[in-house]
């Protein structure tokens, strides 16, 4: 994998780092992951209310841009705590879809129904939510 396929712009923001090496480890460990980051257009913001933060994840050409805030009109926002975003990571992937039938999958759920965890634009863009969850998955 090339040098340089994440810009991380939003550097002063801890969870920032956190997402880019996560995905740094997952695009270079798992080719199946890099093939899935390839085909990834549009943006994602992530906003963690209980710390105050929020980044935008903006996919484009196989390469990652991570801007601080909610920058733009992303398609997608998810708002939830840092606790429960980390359980975003844990849903395993089932022949190509998130799996939500096994206990990370209904913790998942369950915080979705509790409006514990929004998901702006789930059902309009749900491609691009599924491939956001295929990547980040550590499963």
């Amino acid at each position: 994998m090339e040098e340089g396929f994440i810009e991380n712009r939003a550097a002063e923001v801890p969870f920032a780092g956190i997402i880019a090496d996560l995905l740094t480890a997952n695009l270079t460990q798992r080719p199946e992951k890099r093939e899935v980051f390839e085909t990834m257009r549009g943006a994602a913001a992530i906003e963690l209310d209980d710390i105050e933060t929020a980044v935008t994840l903006v996919f484009a050409e196989g390469k990652l841009r991570i801007e601080k805030g909610i920058a733009g009109n992303p398609e997608i926002v998810i708002r939830t705590t840092s606790d429960r975003v980390m359980d975003l990571n844990a849903l395993r992937i089932v022949g190509g879809l998130p799996w939500y039938f096994d206990e990370a999958g209904r913790r998942v759920l369950g915080h979705l129904f509790a409006g514990k965890l929004k998901i702006s634009g789930m059902f309009v863009h749900l491609a691009l939510l599924t491939r956001l969850t295929k990547i980040m998955s550590v499963i």
